[in-house]
């Protein structure tokens, strides 16, 4: 709004109207002394009244003007505020949209079946040959042999059998290749000397194999021939491991860190195969099988995760680190400040 001139500002000449009044005054008394009265100071007094008030009110006119132009001036600026406010909000809504297509997108393959499952992993571990860092998260060294043999309804035991077989050979042929190399599975011990062994004297691996075993044949527990049988699979395997490991791997650095490929979980929320490799096209890698003690209802119904997010696996190799308590082990953090992921 454009603004009015100084003779036409209330607000900037109030001095030169006060002046301007008086010297109506006194022309008014100088002209009733002239007039001999005729023009009386009651007039002159009225006519001064007069301006004044007509000054007053045009000065209130003028004060409510800017008053509303303020006011506009504030709803204005307040209005932007608002539509600023709303243009953040809409961008945090677009960022976590964003987020959760990032995601999305980094999740390469969903499978569902235990046969699927399987493949997946037996992929991920050939495709992980010569990685720097290979870190396995898993009930038994065993991989998914207890599950193909018990398995209801029953599957295809030549086709597992070679896709079981083939998991263990590449399994011994990562814990030779990696520069780092860590298998972390459920405790599988016995008490010494106990010929009939009570639930609670078991090991981890014991209990898990159990409710697994329950989901399949809910009619009787896992007798002690099938219990022996997986176990004595998953020691024997770890003897191999730890062969090859000592004798034919290229984990020179870890070996002088005096860290073991083997590891326990007390629990085992779900089941890690986490992989970083610096010259892969996609250097961080893990499949996520969601099957762990807290969810032996969903056996018949196994399903996995396959992600390259660089975030989301590197959140998963800490839960690893964390369960296996290598995140205390001070040799461990000195290999990963050597050589982070």
């Amino acid at each position: 709004m454009p603004r009015l001139g100084f003779l036409l500002d209330p607000s900037k000449n109030s001095l030169f109207y006060l002046v301007l009044f008086m010297t109506f005054i006194v022309l008014g008394l100088t002209a009733s002394e002239a007039l001999s009265g005729r023009y009386s100071i009651i007039g002159s007094v009225a006519s001064f009244l007069g301006l004044f008030v007509a000054f007053q009110s045009w000065k209130a006119a003028d004060d409510a003007s800017r008053n509303t132009e303020k006011a506009l001036t504030q709803m204005q600026q307040l209005a932007e505020e608002t539509r600023q406010l709303v243009e953040r909000s809409t961008t945090v809504e677009e960022q976590i949209k964003a987020a959760v297509v990032t995601i999305s997108d980094a999740t390469r393959e969903l499978y569902r079946g235990f046969q699927p499952i399987l493949l997946a992993m037996r992929n991920f571990l050939e495709e992980s040959k010569d990685s720097e860092y290979l870190a396995l998260m898993t009930d038994s060294a065993a991989i998914g042999t207890f599950y193909a043999r018990h398995h209801r309804p029953e599957l295809n035991q030549r086709e597992m059998r070679v896709l079981t077989d083939q998991i263990h050979d590449l399994l011994l042929a990562r814990a030779r290749d990696a520069r780092e190399f860590y298998l972390a599975t459920l405790a599988a011990d016995t008490p010494a000397g106990s010929q009939h062994p009570t639930l609670d004297q078991y090991g981890r691996l014991h209990h898990f194999v159990q409710g697994v075993w329950q989901q399949f044949h809910p009619e009787a527990p896992v007798s002690g021939e099938i219990w022996e049988e997986h176990r004595e699979e998953h020691l024997a395997t770890l003897r191999q491991i730890e062969e090859t490991f000592q004798t034919l791997s290229e984990h020179r650095q870890q070996r002088a860190a005096g860290l073991g490929p083997h590891q326990q979980v007390p629990v085992l929320p779900l089941q890690l195969f986490l992989r970083f490799d610096a010259e892969a096209h996609e250097p961080l890698r893990a499949l996520v099988v969601f099957l762990g003690q807290y969810n032996l209802d969903r056996v018949a119904d196994a399903r996995a995760m396959q992600t390259t997010d660089p975030e989301l696996v590197r959140a998963f190799i800490s839960m690893f680190e964390s369960l296996t308590s290598l995140d205390d082990n001070a040799a461990y953090q000195q290999l990963r400040r050597e050589f982070p992921l």
